[in-house]
């Protein structure tokens, strides 16, 4: 499999539906992300929530390392890291895996994208919690946005 294929059926527009986990609560919110390929090899991904937030994502393969490379910059990060993918086909999950220092410390967090059964993807944001266990500080319920047959 071309492993650039992968990404093909993130191409498009998705309406997002969004849970960011914060201490004393859950703020909801929607947003929609719009993605296509440039050049066959790199998505490029834009993303705004009527929150006012925006990002910007880049993501590909390296054959060289033989593994996916993304970045992603937005409006709250004040900082540019690349992370590496590995797809699982079992799974049907993409995860990138970060890492960087902020204020001397430093942060190591996960995304996972998976695709549902139903078309739908669900993208996670996973960090390690004071305890060391897992915690998820975000999901985002993307669904494809359908254009109407014209009349």
């Amino acid at each position: 499999m071309d492993e650039v294929a992968v990404f093909e059926r993130d191409v498009g527009t998705w309406d997002a539906e969004i849970e960011a986990f914060q201490p004393g609560g859950v703020q909801k919110s929607r947003g929609v992300m719009t993605s296509r390929l440039l050049g066959g090899r790199w998505l490029v991904a834009d993303f705004k929530n009527e929150t006012g937030f925006e990002g910007h994502g880049i993501y590909g393969y390296d054959p060289e390392a033989k593994s996916y490379v993304g970045t992603w910059v937005d409006s709250m990060r004040g900082f540019l890291v690349t992370g590496r993918g590995q797809w699982d086909a079992e799974k049907r999950t993409m995860t990138f895996r970060y890492q960087h220092t902020a204020g001397g410390k430093p942060m190591a967090w996960r995304e996972e994208t998976t695709v549902n059964p139903d078309g739908t993807q669900t993208f996670r944001v996973v960090m390690a919690g004071p305890d060391g266990n897992d915690f998820t500080m975000m999901t985002v319920l993307y669904r494809r946005q359908t254009i109407a047959a014209p009349r």
